[in-house]
């Protein structure tokens, strides 16, 4: 996404933003997956009904480059089956050793999420699941759930549910309680997660379809039974002073109490949203001299026309002066079971007959057969039940807080990266540059997987203080596993710690102790790189296991505007997660000193002794030869150390010194323009043949007011063959 204007180059506007994420839904296998919402939109709609690969390809979802872009990508659609395999992309990122996530429905994508904002919209599944493997005929009401099979598979379900065997249901009851839902079209579609038990789960359901559920004190099965009008008041049990031991409590709630507005809330299953409905008692409204409202929440409810019988049915119930009683009977009670009816009369209080559901039970003991009933009339039929706090919830939030990089990297620009990716191969551009001046570059490695971006903050030198200095990204970066000496040629290199290896671009460049190097291949199995050494105005040298690799291509932060040589700016750099910015005090600052980079000729390449590069060991006397470098004609392509001599630039020679085993400068040559000498006064320079040599190679460029040397020279150490006894005499005779 770039554009420019008359005059000027292009300029990045913004991105877009690639990921790969795996998402856990909901315990699987299920019936079919209908539609994917990104964003509050509709990405995708169908029926997946199987393990299957889908394409999304909605680029202007979010109204495209312009505004937020859109998504677009292969979702893989994993049911969780028994037979499940692990999913070939998680593989790919994750190794060969990662689960098949069988029983649990999970997504995969891999694609673009968004432009121009970096936050990952929210995703939304709606899935469809329904219980029918027992009494199938009954299951979906209208492509929602029978509340009885829901709550029949809560008992049963060995995987996530209670686990009692089917011998333990009442299966009648629960079949007559499924016809009754099904001829009332009463489906709900609900979420049950780990934030409440399964067990107030199960009396949500009761709370939406007015039903009790108690395990029968005769056959010790579960027996569900809805409290509806479904007896015959003549042919109710009688519980009079003639079976009544003694009336323990009997009262009504004053108008007072009563309410008369009820709102029941629910989830539209069209929009997926939460709406409600309200209804009112008119005539209670009018004796209490005003509203007294509730709210019911009834998510398992997807269609207005249920919502709004629920909430008349609430209302029934709530604007009525419901009269609570307490009887102690004798044995004849125990025959009866929660949620029957029952017929009361009590002379004393004038009643005759008052339907009566009963809420609860206590069925005496050996030494005291009377029965505690604990009722309501008829049209309160659901107990009043005290429900405990729910449990703690185990969600944490998913998004980090920022933290400092766990590393960091702040360089001088060379002149490669200056040209390519700052002001272009212009000449008079680049011979408009002031050598005095340096350019700094920062580099750093993402503190968590969800950390988005950084701050860079860098020293204004007129100051003294620290000023924002723009967004960088986050670089790849690891560990070498294993010591690297010195090569002219390609090597692989084990690697530890990695971050971010699959972003690492092949043939881009990279930074090891301050050498730069070519990648040529990245195995992430290993894993491990393979690295041509000494680009650019670098050289190879000796690197210990554990140095730190950084990948640079497309992750260098440039910071703007440029020092002079001998400033020493210092850098901070603050993470950023969807959570804030790392707080300046918490970053700790680098510094480098500005030492003209830009400027300098390139070290000489392809050094050899003897014809050979980086020996260990020589014999005979010492040859030493060169290929000259031109930083100014390498900007097409990057050049090897293997690679021969190139014209250098104007004014541009070699500097060749030679230092014995002590460390004691024996032999130097300056303004070579030849690539190659040979040492024939080895004994007159040093006083002796040596055992250890030491040979440096630099460049030099004069102008007409500076001398510059190479930012880097080629060192080289060796051993003689044969030493210890061809001059073993100058040791005292070895």
């Amino acid at each position: 996404m770039s554009g420019g204007g008359k005059g000027s180059s292009s300029y990045t506007a913004g991105y877009w933003y690639g990921v790969g994420l795996h998402m856990a839904l909901c315990h699987g296998p299920v019936d079919a997956v209908t539609e994917i919402q990104v964003g509050e939109r509709t990405a995708w709609a169908g029926v997946a009904s199987s393990n299957t690969s889908v394409g999304i390809d909605q680029p202007t979802l979010f109204g495209g480059e312009e505004r937020e872009g859109g998504i677009t990508g292969t979702l893989d659609i994993m049911m969780g089956d028994a037979t499940q395999t692990p999913n070939a992309y998680l593989q790919g990122k994750l190794g060969t050793a990662i689960p098949a996530f069988r029983g649990v429905l999970s997504v995969v994508w891999r694609g673009w999420v968004s432009a121009m904002n970096p936050y990952i919209k929210p995703w939304r599944f709606r899935v469809k699941r329904i219980p029918s493997a027992w009494y199938p005929a009954m299951a979906d009401i209208s492509g929602d759930a029978n509340p009885a099979h829901i709550i029949r598979e809560c008992l049963t379900n060995a995987d996530w549910g209670m686990g009692y065997p089917a011998s333990d249901i009442d299966d009648a009851s629960f079949m007559v309680a499924a016809n009754t839902l099904y001829s009332e079209g009463f489906g709900l579609s609900l979420l049950w997660d780990k934030e409440s038990s399964i067990e107030d789960f199960i009396l949500s359901v009761l709370k939406h379809v007015d039903g009790m559920l108690f395990v029968h004190p005769r056959s010790g099965q579960f027996t569900l039974k809805l409290a509806r009008a479904d007896y015959d008041p003549a042919s109710l049990p009688i519980f009079s002073p003639s079976n009544v031991l003694r009336v323990e409590e009997f009262s009504r709630p004053s108008w007072g109490e009563v309410t008369n507005q009820v709102t029941v809330t629910y989830r539209d299953g069209a929009t997926d949203k939460d709406a409600s409905i309200t209804v009112q008692d008119i005539a209670a409204v009018q004796i209490n001299g005003g509203v007294v409202a509730t709210s019911v929440s009834h998510p398992g409810i997807s269609r207005a026309g249920l919502a709004n019988r629920v909430a008349m049915r609430e209302l029934k119930q709530l604007s009525s002066t419901l009269a609570k009683v307490t009887l102690v009977a004798n044995r004849q009670a125990s025959l009866i079971n929660i949620g029957d009816a029952i017929k009361w009369s009590w002379p004393p209080y004038g009643i005759t007959e008052m339907v009566l559901r009963v809420a609860r039970i206590a069925y005496g003991e050996l030494q005291n057969g009377a029965v505690r009933l604990e009722c309501v009339q008829d049209v309160f039929a659901l107990p009043q039940s005290v429900y405990s706090d729910p449990p703690p919830t185990d969600w944490s939030d998913p998004i980090s807080l920022p933290a400092p990089c766990p590393a960091q990297d702040l360089y001088e620009v060379p002149y490669w990266q200056i040209v390519k990716d700052v002001v272009g191969e212009i000449p008079s551009i680049l011979n408009d540059i002031d050598p005095t001046e340096g350019m700094i570059a920062t580099l750093g490695a993402r503190p968590s997987p969800d950390a988005i971006s950084y701050r860079v903050l860098a020293d204004d030198m007129a100051t003294g203080q620290f000023k924002d200095r723009g967004f960088g990204i986050f670089a790849p970066t690891a560990l070498t596993a294993t010591d690297l000496p010195p090569t002219a040629s390609a090597v692989t290199v084990p690697i530890a710690s990695a971050l971010d290896l699959d972003r690492v671009e092949i043939g881009g460049l990279a930074i090891l102790d301050g050498e730069w190097m070519q990648v040529t291949a990245v195995d992430l199995a290993t894993p491990s790189v393979i690295l041509e050494r000494g680009m650019l105005d670098t050289v190879p040298t000796t690197h210990a296991s554990g140095s730190r690799i950084w990948f640079v291509d497309g992750f260098a932060h440039y910071v703007s505007p440029e020092y002079v040589v001998g400033e020493s700016p210092s850098t901070k750099l603050l993470p950023k997660t969807g959570r804030g910015t790392l707080d300046e005090s918490l970053s700790p600052a680098i510094s480098l000193t500005i030492a003209q980079r830009f400027i300098r000729p390139y070290p000489p390449g392809n050094a050899l002794i003897n014809w050979q590069a980086y020996p260990a060991v020589i014999s005979d006397a010492l040859m030493i030869a060169w290929a000259n470098r031109n930083r100014v004609q390498q900007t097409a392509n990057l050049i090897k150390q293997t690679e021969g001599n190139l014209t250098p630039e104007n004014g541009q020679t070699t500097t060749l010194r030679i230092f014995d085993e002590n460390g004691t400068l024996c032999r130097v040559e300056t303004d070579l323009i030849d690539t190659s000498y040979a040492w024939t006064s080895e004994a007159t320079d040093c006083g002796r043949l040596q055992g250890h040599l030491r040979v440096e190679i630099e460049s030099s460029r004069a102008d007409t007011t500076n001398t510059y040397t190479s930012w880097q020279a080629q060192n080289i150490a060796f051993d003689r063959a044969g030493y210890g006894l061809q001059y073993g005499n100058y040791y005292g005779g070895l």
